[in-house]
């Protein structure tokens, strides 16, 4: 886990938001796919839960980084946690994976998940069964980058300032991309990088970044906005 800038970037300002993106720890879809026991359109890995080294993954995280975040004071001040719908970020801890095709990749019904997850609030996923996945094909990365610019506008309009995102590599790269390349954001080089198992990018999101995005094609591009009332956050 890495906390990248954290203490340089906190500072209350109108005009910019700190973002907290974390990657979830490992799932069990990598190492199958990896040994190439299973593909990833396998049904065995729906709703990919983590593997045994994504449990102590976390177990480390929680153990080894305590005493950084704690000295970093990122828990005293995130106002808001988004986490992805599937079972993996969850465990970690509507809207932010490659959707379709794959069954790692389509979650359980949340009716299943509230039964587990009760101190999560689901209230801004409108549907109990998967209505996003589709079976027969996938998001490429033009249209998950522009579904991470759209995240992003969201984000800006929230009322929050601290604000960690727990989501997917893929999500979270092609996110920061199109930040920087179609936005035309300064973003470092390794932030544009694959995020590793468990590791936490620190990020500021500017009120100039999100005007220059109003500029953009990829803001033409209609996607259901949820109301920023819908989430509960911490006091």
């Amino acid at each position: 886990m890495e906390l990248c800038g954290v203490q340089t970037l906190r500072r209350s300002s109108p005009n910019f938001k700190t973002l907290h993106l974390v990657r979830h720890a490992q799932g069990i879809h990598n190492v199958e796919i990896e040994k190439g026991e299973l593909t990833a359109l396998s049904g065995k890995l729906f709703d990919a839960h983590l593997s045994l080294t994504g449990i102590q993954q976390v177990r480390r995280m929680v153990s080894d980084m305590r005493k950084e975040i704690s000295k970093s004071g990122l828990l005293n001040t995130v106002q808001l946690v988004i986490t992805s719908p599937l079972r993996r970020c969850y465990t970690y801890l509507p809207l932010l994976l490659n959707l379709g095709l794959y069954p790692c990749d389509k979650r359980e019904s949340i009716s299943t998940y509230r039964t587990y997850f009760s101190e999560i609030d689901f209230t801004m996923i409108e549907s109990d069964e998967d209505a996003e996945w589709q079976a027969e094909e996938r998001e490429d990365m033009e249209e998950v980058s522009a579904r991470g610019l759209h995240f992003l506008k969201w984000l800006w309009e929230r009322p929050e300032k601290d604000i960690a995102v727990v989501s997917h590599g893929i999500f979270l790269q092609q996110t920061l991309r199109a930040l920087h390349e179609k936005v035309g954001t300064p973003v470092e080089e390794n932030h544009l990088k694959r995020f590793a198992n468990c590791e936490l990018r620190s990020i500021r999101l500017e009120k100039s970044d999100m005007e220059a995005y109003t500029l953009t094609p990829y803001n033409s591009r209609k996607y259901v906005t949820p109301p920023s009332t819908s989430i509960h956050t911490f006091e």
